[in-house]
C-alpha cells in the first residue's frame, strides 16, 4: 500500500519537536495544511502545539481543520470558542458562544465562558447574569463563583448569601477548584470588611493552591541570578549596536503583580498609535532559542552564530501573530523582569518602565488574588518575601545598569499627580500627548486581568494602604522581608 504524500509532513513535525526546531515545525503544519491532510481529531492537537508555541495563524488554521472534520458540529465550535479565548480573540469568542446552541455543550460550561468573554469585553451586565446562571446550575463551583466575585460588590449585595450557602457543595468540588471558591468567599468578606473572616478564606484557598504547585526558593533564587549575570560590561550596548532592524515597536511595563502595570497599560493603549497589550509572554520564546537570558548565553548564542537580528525578529513575529503589523504594542508580562538583559540587548529602541507598589500593599494583593496561570511564591507570606527581596535585587541592578532607559514610576505619585506621571511616561514611551491618554478610563478595550474593572474607572487612590485593616495578619511577611 502506497504511503500519503502527507505522511511526509508528519514525519517532519515529529523530527522538528524532538530537536525544537521553530521554523520546520511551522513549515511542517503549513505543509499538513495546504495538502488538507485527513487528521481528524489530531489538528485539535496541533492547534493546540501551534498556540502553546505562539504561532497564533497556524493554530487558528488548524482549529479550523479540526472544526471541518468534524463537520462543522456545535461541539467542534465550542473547542474553536476557547482557543480563540486563550489567543486573545475574545470578541471573537465571545460572538461565537453568543450564538452557540445551548445544546451544544455543557450549559453551565457555557454560561461560563460567555460570562468570562464578556466581562473581560467590560459587558459587566451581561457577564454576571451569565455567571449567575452558572452558579444556579452548577452550586459550588469555584471558577464561575470566583469570576464571578471580581465583578461584584457584595458588601450590601444578597448574593453573598447564596456564595455562603453553597460552601458544602464547594467543599466537595476538586482541590484547585474549591480554592477558587476560597477566594471568591475572602473577596465577600472584605467587601462586608469582615477582615480576620476574609483572611480565613484566602490563607484556606492559598494552602490548597501550595499543595498543588510547590515554590521552589532555590529554582527562583537560581533563575533571578542568572538574570542578573553577564551584562556588567558593555554587552547590552555593543550588540544592541549590530541591530539591524527597528526594534521601537514593543513598549515594555514590568513589576509586581498588582503594583500597576495594567493601569499603565491602559494609559498607553489608549493612545491613538498604541495598537494594543497585555501579558503575552513572548520573551521566554526567545530565551529558549537562544538557550537562556544570561549576558553569557547571549554572547555565546551570537558567537555560535546567531544574532540579535534574528532574536528580535522572532520576538516581533510572535507580537505580529497576536496583534497584527499595525501599532505599537505594550508588553506587561510580570516575569520579563527575569527577561530584561536578554529585552534590552535584542530590542535597543524599546522604551522600558517598572512598576512600584508599597511592598505592603503589594503583598497583600497578591495573597489574596488568584493568579489563573499559577504563581507559586503568593501562597505564602514568607514566600511572597522572599520572591519581593529577588525583585527587589533585580531592580537595583537593571536601574544601575540601564539607567535612564529604565524609568522606574512609584504607583503612590502616579495615583498622586497623574497628569504628571502621564506625561512621564508618554515622553519615555516616545509619544507625543493626547487628551486620551489622560482620560484612559473611557478607553473601551479587551483587559484579561484582575485588574480589569479598575481600570475602568478613573484614576484613584483606593488602591493605596489597602493592606493596613490585615497588618496584623501580615506580620509573617513584614518579619521575613524586614
Amino acid at each position: 500500500m502506497t504511503t500519503p504524500a502527507w505522511m511526509q509532513h508528519v514525519d517532519g513535525l515529529k523530527r522538528a519537536l524532538a530537536v525544537r526546531d521553530r521554523d520546520s515545525a511551522n513549515a511542517a503544519v503549513a505543509a499538513l495544511l495546504a495538502a488538507r491532510a485527513p487528521l481528524g481529531g489530531q489538528w485539535k492537537s496541533i492547534a493546540e502545539l501551534m498556540r502553546v508555541s505562539g504561532e497564533y495563524t497556524l493554530a487558528h488554521r488548524a482549529i479550523d481543520a479540526f472544526v471541518a472534520a468534524a463537520g462543522n458540529t456545535p461541539k467542534a465550535r465550542f473547542e474553536k470558542i476557547i482557543l480563540l479565548s486563550q489567543t486573545g480573540r475574545l470578541r471573537e469568542a465571545h460572538a461565537m458562544i453568543a450564538a452557540l446552541p445551548v445544546a451544544a455543550a455543557d450549559a453551565a460550561a457555557r454560561d461560563y465562558l460567555l460570562g468570562n468573554t464578556a466581562l473581560t469585553l467590560g459587558k459587566v451586565e451581561e457577564g454576571r447574569a451569565a455567571l449567575e446562571r452558572t452558579v444556579k446550575a452548577r452550586p459550588g463551583w469555584g471558577p464561575a463563583w470566583l469570576t464571578l466575585a471580581s465583578a461584584t460588590n457584595f458588601a450590601e449585595n444578597p448574593l453573598g448569601e447564596r456564595l455562603l450557602a453553597d460552601f458544602k457543595a464547594a467543599e466537595r468540588q476538586p482541590p484547585g477548584d474549591f480554592a477558587r471558591y476560597c477566594y471568591a468567599l475572602g473577596k465577600m468578606h472584605a467587601d462586608r470588611r469582615e477582615h480576620d473572616q476574609a483572611f480565613a478564606a484566602f490563607a484556606r484557598g492559598a494552602k490548597l493552591l501550595r499543595g498543588l504547585t510547590p515554590y521552589s526558593r532555590q529554582g527562583n533564587m537560581t533563575a533571578a541570578k542568572a538574570a542578573m549575570t553577564g551584562f556588567d560590561g558593555d554587552l547590552i550596548e555593543r550588540l544592541g549596536g549590530m541591530q539591524t532592524r527597528a526594534t521601537d515597536r514593543p513598549i515594555f511595563v514590568t513589576g509586581l503583580p498588582r503594583s500597576g502595570t495594567t493601569l499603565v497599560e491602559q494609559i498607553l493603549t489608549s493612545h491613538s498609535t498604541v495598537a494594543d497589550g497585555g501579558e503575552i509572554s513572548l520573551a521566554h520564546h526567545v530565551a529558549v532559542a537562544t538557550g537562556g537570558v544570561s549576558g553569557d548565553a547571549i554572547a555565546q548564542h551570537v558567537q555560535s552564530g546567531g544574532s540579535v537580528a534574528a532574536m528580535a525578529g522572532l520576538y516581533l513575529h510572535l507580537m505580529a501573530e497576536r496583534f497584527g503589523r499595525q501599532g505599537r504594542v505594550v508588553d506587561k508580562t510580570i516575569d520579563n523582569s527575569r527577561f530584561l538583559g536578554l529585552i534590552a540587548t535584542m530590542l535597543p529602541d524599546a522604551p522600558l518602565i517598572w512598576m512600584r507598589r508599597d511592598p505592603l500593599d503589594s503583598a497583600w494583593s497578591c495573597f489574596r488574588t488568584f493568579f489563573i496561570h499559577g504563581v507559586a511564591w503568593s501562597y505564602s507570606l514568607t514566600d511572597i518575601a522572599h520572591h519581593f527581596r529577588l525583585e527587589d535585587e533585580l531592580l537595583a541592578f537593571w536601574a544601575k545598569r540601564l539607567g535612564k532607559r529604565l524609568l522606574v514610576v512609584p504607583y503612590a505619585e502616579l495615583v498622586a499627580a497623574p497628569e504628571q506621571w502621564t506625561r512621564d511616561i508618554l515622553a519615555h514611551a516616545g509619544l507625543p500627548e493626547e487628551a486620551a491618554a489622560f482620560e484612559s478610563h473611557k478607553t473601551e478595550r479587551v483587559v484579561a486581568t484582575a485588574s480589569a474593572l479598575q481600570v475602568r474607572r478613573p484614576i484613584n487612590r483606593d488602591g493605596l494602604a489597602v493592606a493596613e485593616p490585615y497588618r496584623a495578619h501580615l506580620k509573617p511577611f513584614i518579619d521575613a522581608y524586614s
